[in-house]
């Protein structure tokens, strides 16, 4: 054999082995792909369903309360409905709905003519007392000035002239004294001289010459007591008419003083008449207010009841006012759900319905005492007519401006309130043992049993206050089994988040 021949059947071997090797991997491949879709096929019918059921959720911050939700009626502040205060008929009515009125502003008119007749005779009446009484008070001022007048009349000048006589008299008296000394001196004098006369002492002449300064010294000292004599009498006369003019003066100030009482009286007899007849007027003008509804507030009119010409009877409803400026909730709690709430505590307020925007308020006042309800007053959809309740008001903060006075509305109170802590949805609790734990996802996928402490639970949710840490990935226990620690959980990609409020 040449190397030619020896080389090809060399070639022609070493292809039959290439070929048989290629067949040998190539069943090695199928049997490959038996075995793995086998055993793939035997893992997926033999491996925990939980681990499809096992949703993640991702512990995060949040806010979390628990609160208590009523119905109620929204109502404006000081709303009321006015009522007739009369039988009568309806003269007119001076406002409209939606018109923005003023306390004291009249707003409807009764018909009554015959008290305003009545009305103006007796403002007549008092006019004409007025009058009288004016009258009378002047007499009384007229009478005073007498009465000053008569205690002021002129005495002084009488005690003046007593006076002056007195002085006059005790002058013309001391005249009267020394033109006795200078008559006695007189006597003596002639006496010496008559006993000298006697004796031839002295001439003639000169004994006549003091006779007749004796005899003009007795008339000096006659002069002098006949002045002191009338000055006396004269004296006795402006004494007399003092007492006269001082009885005079006195029968002035009592007539006087009779006047100004007698004008005194008739003046209080006038003011109580007047009295009298403004009570009377007061009656009269109170009966025509009654005539006239006026606005108790400031406000808005939210219904009118009755047209103009419509009759009327006492207590009839009229008018529907209320102030817009504040809106307040009616409610009615029951005695359970009272004894949570507090005066301030925040409210929210919605219409009832979903998707409702909802309005901020807090409690205005709660009742300190049940009542039970007569089947009436408004109620809760959970309270029957006889339970007891309380009242309560809740006041928002600012005007909605959309809410309906008298429609029922949604009030959310919030009893406790906890913001920026860890919260956790309450199907990823487990309580079935003493403590309650979560099964928090490992590095590894798997979860693992965490003890937990919860604080304040809300519907949905509840506040971890130890154990977890915001970011850690808590596995949702299944509903139809029972989750153990170790499981595997879903991939991250397909775990969801818990909601915070």
């Amino acid at each position: 054999m040449t190397s030619k021949t020896a080389g090809a059947a060399f070639m022609e071997q070493g292809k039959k082995k290439f070929k048989t090797g290629v067949k040998w991997l190539a069943w090695s491949a199928v049997l490959a792909s038996v075995s793995a879709g086998g055993w793939l096929v035997y893992v997926h019918q033999n491996r925990p369903p939980e681990s499809a059921q096992q949703p993640v959720v991702t512990v995060e911050r949040g806010n979390i309360e628990t609160s208590i939700n009523e119905s109620g009626i929204l109502e404006l502040r000081g709303q009321q409905t006015l009522k007739s205060p009369a039988e009568g008929a309806v003269d007119r009515v001076l406002v409209r709905l939606g018109d923005r009125v003023k306390s004291g502003q009249p707003l409807i008119i009764l018909r009554n003519p015959d008290r305003q007749t009545i009305l103006i005779n007796q403002q007549l009446q008092i006019e004409k007392q007025q009058l009288t009484l004016a009258s009378n008070r002047q007499k009384v001022v007229e009478a005073e000035e007498k009465l000053k007048a008569a205690k002021r009349e002129n005495q002084t000048n009488k005690q003046f002239q007593i006076q002056k006589q007195k002085l006059t008299l005790e002058s013309n008296h001391q005249k009267f004294v020394e033109a006795e000394e200078d008559l006695k001196a007189e006597e003596r004098k002639l006496q010496e001289l008559e006993a000298l006369d006697k004796r031839g002492f002295i001439a003639k002449n000169e004994l006549r010459t003091q006779e007749e300064q004796v005899r003009r010294a007795k008339s000096a000292a006659g002069q002098a007591q006949l002045t002191v004599n009338t000055d006396i009498i004269e004296l006795q006369n402006l004494q007399i008419e003092l007492q006269n003019t001082q009885q005079q003066t006195q029968n002035k100030i009592m007539e006087a003083q009779s006047a100004l009482r007698e004008a005194q009286l008739a003046v209080n007899t006038d003011i109580r008449e007047l009295q009298r007849l403004q009570l009377e007027l007061q009656k009269i003008q109170q009966q025509l207010q009654n005539n006239l509804l006026t606005a108790p507030i400031n406000g808005k009119v939210l219904d009118i009841k009755v047209k103009d010409g419509e009759g009327v009877q006492v207590r009839t409803d009229m008018l529907t006012l209320g102030d817009p400026t504040e809106e307040l909730v009616s409610l009615q709690l029951s005695t359970l759900n009272a004894a949570k709430v507090r005066v301030n505590q925040l409210a929210r307020i919605s219409v009832i319905g979903p998707n409702a925007e909802s309005f901020q308020g807090r409690v205005q006042s709660l009742s300190p005492i049940a009542t039970t309800s007569s089947g009436n007053e408004s109620q809760s959809s959970s309270q029957q007519p006889g339970q007891a309740t309380v009242s309560a008001k809740v006041r928002l903060n600012t005007p909605s401006g959309k809410l309906i006075p008298g429609s029922q509305v949604n009030v959310e109170i919030i009893l406790q309130q906890r913001q920026n802590v860890v919260v956790l949805d309450t199907e990823a609790i487990v309580r079935s043992e003493e403590k309650p734990y979560v099964l928090v996802r490992d590095k590894q996928g798997k979860a693992q049993k965490k003890n937990i402490t919860l604080g304040l639970e809300g519907l949905t949710n509840v506040e971890v206050t130890s154990g977890l840490r915001p970011g850690d990935q808590v596995v949702l226990p299944a509903t139809d089994s029972k989750s153990e620690p170790g499981m595997p959980s879903v991939p991250e990609d397909n775990s969801t988040e818990t909601k915070s409020e």
